[in-house]
């Protein structure tokens, strides 16, 4: 019998090869889509779980009360190993470690690098796994460093590289080898390593922080910028931390910092998913709601097609109920057509998830898993798509067709016919509703990222460059550093260069607080503190609003330049106003004097207000990373050569590794970018779908239609009337489907505007857009499907039973 069901359900679909392929290609369009989110989804949750223990390892996760005081990643020094020592009934193992950039040397090879100088409880802690070495006495050595066989490759050509030197260049201008210990295996993405872009892949012995002059980093209570990992003893839980924590802060940090930090134990196996505001789990939530959605919308092709097509089989079942057959067969017989057309769909779908899956992976930023990758257990989820997808889209018009009369149904006819229409109708109403929403969000998502990158800064992004620059943090080293600055600046090609330790990338120096020595230190604002030479404002562009900018002479340590925000914040109602005041920074004894007030610039994203700013001299702080040349008019490319050319003779042991400004910026929106991509995928996507089942659906419509097309010709009717006829049948559904969509998209898309400070005004525009675009697709599909029935003899028509 089942043979039978299979055998009816193949000739069936071969009778009506039109419709199956609609069908076919609609459901693997809609089942793709989802295998892709969903093996996105899949790759997003395994983040850190191949760690062993991920579940009791935990990340000491800090809340600021002002974000720019320190990244929710890292924590004060000295927290980590005190929780191991003061508490060792809880925590088992302590790892704390810095994050660095580094110039390392093999042979004449230069690469920028980052590292990780950490305690020698590495391997302890996460266990990778290692390709060569002894991960027990590989963090002995004080010069000891672990690789990963990509680095092992990169630098010596072999993964088998223990024992192997490389030089690796100190902040004071040293460069001392230090030996290949171990080498691990490459891993796979994770937050252990990658809590900046491209990632750590150098792990560094505890003797390093000494070699690098970190030490306060990870001894004073006062430094916020060490990632610290602790691994509970079984059976302990991190509300079982929370205490210790809190009494260990109370003991070692000022009352400043007790008010302003809170510091939470996350378990590392849910820290991905957690960070950045929950970014990885928003975008998880939103890419599987549309997908599910784009899916029910073939599901939805399905049904109607399925129910349109009832006519054709409604003899058949009438015959069967006739010689005996029962519901219940005929219920069995739909579904096995509804699961045999959803099988062929799947296997579609697979061809399209190999041919699309890099597409989609490089779209959304991400790696997607190969079905390879997969667990074992994963080789029943085709089973489940086909069965649940063949059930869900055979369900309905299975029950409609099988619960019809035995006489009504050989008289070719369908009971309560005018219920399956609007149920029908509310069905296509649902797939326009959908495809209208994603359509307007692609174009709002579309105008929201342009506005990132049209709106003016404050300050020019066109034709600077940054370079990372070789560190001697002394004083003679920024001598240097500006002799070297000042030659760059007479090349013919270069209209100005500054040295500094940030630029306009949204990671600052960090933040202090400022007052007015008039009032006390509780009146103090948060500042973003930007340490910079005296050519910052002339290369990038910035305005001054009032006053002076640094000269670069001793008497800069005396002086102090803000932003107009900061002047706002601290009382002045003016720029002027603000020229030769006093101010104090907190914790800090000398009174300086506004020299110079700066107009408002966006050092970060658009996505924050702009924030207080005060400039600080680098002469007075030794410290910097950047040169940033202004190229001057001119072929961009022969001026990158010459440029390129120079820095091999200035920095003879240091990489060029050059990025032009505006692509450190579209960096910043990398989350709105993808964003942006996947939504004009989606929107592809579902327009696709509702454009198949308008085809689907105008073809049978005509087919039904045809005898009555002849009798309207007969009576005189049009091509024109005949073609407003079909036009009429859709027309009601897109005007609904555009009232019920355009109030929904806006309410989801001006709650997802809220969260960017700065941002567009969504306006009349892209609803309309989308309405009229929506309508002409549905009049060329009716238009050019009813084109063959009106040129059609209306005596053929009449003689087609």
């Amino acid at each position: 019998m089942i043979k039978n069901y299979f055998l009816i359900a193949w000739r069936n679909m071969a009778k009506n090869r039109f419709f199956a392929v609609v069908n076919i290609w609609g459901l693997a369009i809609g089942i793709t889509f989802v295998l892709l989110i969903g093996a996105y989804t899949w790759g997003e949750y395994q983040v850190n779980h191949f760690v062993k223990n991920s579940d009791r390892i935990f990340l000491l996760r800090s809340k600021w009360a002002n974000p720019e005081t320190g990244v929710e990643f890292a924590t004060l020094g000295p927290l980590t190993k005190s929780l191991q020592d003061n508490y060792p009934s809880l925590v088992e193992k302590a790892y704390a470690h810095d994050g660095i950039n580094v110039v390392i040397s093999v042979g004449d090879k230069h690469f920028r690098e980052g590292v990780q100088p950490g305690d020698s409880t590495f391997f302890e802690m996460f266990n990778f796994p290692v390709a060569y070495g002894d991960p027990r006495t590989a963090m002995d050595k004080p010069n000891a460093v672990v690789l990963t066989e990509k680095k092992a490759k990169q630098y010596f050509g072999q993964t088998d590289v223990v024992g192997k030197l490389l030089r690796i260049q100190s902040f004071d201008g040293r460069n001392d080898n230090f030996e290949v210990t171990a080498v691990i295996k490459d891993l796979p993405f994770n937050t252990i390593t990658n809590f900046f872009k491209p990632g750590n892949e150098i792990f560094l012995s505890p003797a390093s922080i000494r070699y690098f002059g970190r030490e306060f980093g990870f001894t004073s209570w006062l430094s916020p910028n060490i990632v610290g990992y602790v691994l509970l003893k079984p059976g302990v839980t991190a509300e079982q931390l929370r205490g210790p924590i809190k009494t260990l802060l109370a003991t070692n940090t000022t009352a400043e910092i007790q008010r302003t930090l809170e510091v939470t134990p996350v378990a590392l196996k849910d820290w991905y998913l957690m960070m950045n505001k929950g970014l990885a789990g928003k975008m998880i939530a939103v890419f599987s709601l549309v997908a599910l959605f784009i899916l029910l919308m073939a599901i939805i092709n399905f049904v109607n097609i399925s129910i349109g097509n009832s006519l054709t089989r409604l003899k058949e079942i009438g015959v069967r109920k006739a010689m005996g057959g029962k519901r219940l067969q005929l219920v069995l017989q739909f579904i096995t057509e509804s699961v045999l057309i959803v099988t062929f769909s799947f296997i579609v779908s697979l061809g399209l998830y190999f041919i699309l899956r890099p597409l989609f992976g490089e779209m959304i930023g991400k790696d997607i898993p190969a079905l390879s990758s997969f667990p074992a257990w994963f080789a029943v989820l085709p089973l489940v798509v086909i069965l649940f997808t063949g059930l869900l889209a055979g369900i309905y018009p299975a029950f409609v067709l099988s619960a019809q009369p035995s006489v009504t149904a050989l008289k070719g006819k369908l009971k309560d016919v005018k219920e399956k229409l609007f149920f029908r109708q509310s069905l296509v109403t649902v797939q326009f509703v959908t495809a209208i929403v994603v359509f307007i969000a692609a174009i709002v998502i579309d105008r929201q990222v342009a506005f990132f990158f049209n709106s003016d800064l404050g300050y020019n992004k066109e034709k600077v460059v940054t370079v990372a620059v070789p560190r001697d943090w002394t004083t003679a080293g920024v001598s240097h550093m500006e002799r070297m600055r000042d030659e760059f600046r007479a090349m013919p090609e270069i209209k100005d260069a500054t040295f500094a330790y940030v630029i306009p990338d949204g990671a600052a120096s960090g933040a202090s607080r400022i007052y007015r020595p008039e009032n006390d230190s509780s009146t103090a604002i948060s500042a973003v503190s930007l340490i910079t030479d005296e050519r910052y404002l002339s290369t990038y562009d910035i305005k001054l609003e009032a006053g002076n900018f640094y000269n670069g002479t001793p008497g800069d340590s005396a002086k102090i330049v803000i932003n107009e925000a900061a002047v706002k914040a601290l009382g002045w109602k003016s720029a002027e106003e603000a020229i030769n005041k006093p101010l104090r920074l907190y914790n800090f004894s000398p009174v300086v004097h506004v020299s110079g007030v700066t107009r408002d610039f966006h050092f970060g994203t658009l996505h924050d207000a702009i924030t207080p700013v005060y400039f600080q001299p680098v002469r007075g702080a030794n410290i910097y990373r950047y040169l940033s040349f202004r190229f001057s008019a001119g072929n961009t490319t022969a001026q990158i050569a010459a440029l390129q050319r120079k820095w091999q003779q200035v920095f003879p042991d240091a990489p060029f590794d050059f990025k032009f400004l505006d692509d450190s910026i579209a960096q910043l929106y990398d989350t709105e970018t993808q964003m942006q991509k996947a939504a004009k995928a989606a929107t592809v996507v579902s327009l696709m779908i509702v454009l198949l089942g308008v085809l689907g659906i105008v073809t049978m419509s005509i087919a039904k239609r045809n005898k009555e097309m002849g009798i309207r010709k007969v009576l005189g009717a049009s091509g024109l009337n005949i073609l407003l006829l079909f036009i009429k049948e859709f027309s009601g559904i897109i005007v609904v489907s555009n009232i019920i969509a355009w109030p929904l998209s806006w309410y989801l898309l001006h709650g997802w505007l809220m969260d960017y400070a700065y941002r567009i005004n969504i306006g009349l525009l892209p609803f309309l857009v989308v309405g009229v675009t929506l309508a002409i697709l549905v009049g060329v599909i009716i238009v050019g499907m009813t084109s063959r029935l009106v040129a059609v003899n209306p005596v053929k028509s009449l003689r087609t039973e």
